[in-house]
């Protein structure tokens, strides 16, 4: 190529790119620090909490083991920890500080780089002014976590410090619920876990588990029954969703079963009720199941949260959490709302697919800053790219206490403050538009989703 035509090319090329850069409004001088500053003025919705009530919470040591009470324990055992010793001296009420200390400082040192580990040093600087975890500070912490947690702690953290205004709270017992007050005007929604209907794999064990309820079942259609009683029990106490977390135990590959391919099974397991049946034995009626509390939660019109993606804890199968395998529950229950939980770490990819595919597929971001924030950031520009943005949302702390939620809260923010600011930078969004995102995926859209009223 003569020199003229490299010339002219380039100009070319130069003159397109000043076009684009006209086409698109540059940002503003300071684009960077307004962004931040608007993220971090967002009352939040906290859409995934395991938090105990204060009462309950104030029950337990207050020392700085409580906070590593949740994900920070799995990367204890992860760094070679053994399991009994983090289990049984972090949660011994009558173990000495020191002693807690020096079970866990070898694995403190190796973990704390972790995005758990970065969630405890948050806590502890912001909320108890401890710059650092080490030989020299923990005694000091610990002294100042219990002079905070006295009653109105919980209104401190979420409401005040967090900027929290409510929290979707997990419950378990549904005869029995566990009461959440409503802690300093963070409105806290029940939402009950029904996986105990999917886990049984022997007929003893699914007897024991329901007998609670009062009510006796030796066939197919009563237990059905007993299911839409004690859903309808639930439903008037005020739950308003339903999760389901069997990720942890199975494949989320489900499958439509014919009722007498189901009634088949159940009869097997009643009468040969000591067998322990393999899971390919009993994964039909599982299926069955499932989709029978899928239908009362389309009747009802809740919304259906479920894990996907990493399980806490030490050791379990990842492909089983793949929420590729939920296809044919999309398919089937149009009607209901499926919030996937935890950016299906690490199967980002394939969440956004799902969500983009099915109009009742939504993306819940809760725990994902948690277990690594660059993923989070890298799969949020690609969820935006790819998802309505009404359908994605960037926060739920998942933890069960409420220092566990402020620092999960600190970095959910901070990857939606550096994501907008990227795309942004990049043109791909408008300073204005990334305001407005910032507030659908951290308020806005789950209210609307999760069908929240809030109060004063």
């Amino acid at each position: 190529m003569n020199p003229r035509k490299a010339y002219l090319l380039v100009l070319s090329v130069l003159c397109i790119q000043m076009l684009d850069a006209q086409n698109r409004q540059l940002p503003r001088p300071g684009f960077e620090q307004r962004i931040a500053n608007a993220v971090n003025a967002i009352r939040l919705i906290d859409t995934h909490e395991h938090l105990m009530s204060e009462k309950e919470a104030l029950t337990n040591p207050a020392d700085f083991s409580c906070l590593f009470t949740n994900y920070q324990q799995s990367d204890l055992i992860s760094s070679g920890i053994i399991p009994e010793k983090v289990y049984n001296i972090l949660k011994g009420k009558e173990t000495s500080l020191d002693e807690k200390w020096f079970a866990v400082k070898e694995g403190w040192v190796n973990m704390r780089a972790t995005a758990y580990g970065r969630s405890v040093l948050i806590a502890a600087k912001d909320l108890y002014g401890i710059d650092d975890l080490n030989d020299k500070t923990y005694r000091e912490l610990s002294n100042r976590i219990r002079d905070a947690h006295k009653p109105g702690y919980y209104e401190t953290v979420l409401k005040q410090k967090s900027k929290i205004d409510a929290c979707l709270i997990m419950e378990y017992n549904t005869t029995n619920p566990r009461e959440v007050e409503k802690e300093g005007n963070c409105n806290f929604t029940r939402f009950f876990v029904y996986d105990k209907y999917c886990s049984f794999f022997g007929y003893n064990k699914m007897k024991a588990r329901l007998s609670n309820y009062g009510i006796e079942f030796s066939t197919l259609p009563q237990l059905e029954s007993l299911i839409d009683s004690v859903f309808a029990m639930d439903v008037k106490k005020g739950i308003q969703g339903a999760k389901f977390g069997v990720a942890y135990y199975r494949t989320l590959k489900f499958e439509e079963v014919p009722r007498a391919t189901a009634n088949s099974i159940f009869e097997k397991l009643k009468s040969d009720p000591d067998h322990l049946f393999t899971f390919e034995e009993a994964k039909p009626l599982q299926d069955f199941i499932f989709f029978k509390l899928l239908s009362l939660c389309e009747k009802y019109k809740l919304p259906v949260q479920i894990h996907t993606g990493l399980q806490t804890g030490s050791g379990n199968e990842i492909t089983n959490a793949n929420p590729a395998g939920l296809a044919k529950a999309f398919f089937k229950f149009s009607g209901v709302r499926f919030c996937l939980l935890h950016a299906s770490y690490p199967y980002g990819g394939e969440l956004a697919t799902l969500a983009k595919n099915f109009p009742n597929v939504y993306i819940d971001m809760a725990w994902s800053a948690l277990i690594s924030p660059s993923y989070t950031r890298r799969y949020l520009q690609e969820f935006i790219e790819t998802v309505p943005v009404n359908k994605i949302m960037a926060f739920g702390g998942d933890s069960q206490t409420v220092e566990g939620t402020y620092g999960a809260s600190i970095l959910a923010r901070e990857t939606v403050t550096t994501t907008m600011i990227q795309m942004v930078r990049e043109g791909y969004l408008e300073e204005s538009e990334a305001l407005e995102v910032s507030a659908k995926i951290l308020r806005e859209n789950a209210i609307k989703i999760y069908n929240l009223k809030l109060t004063d």
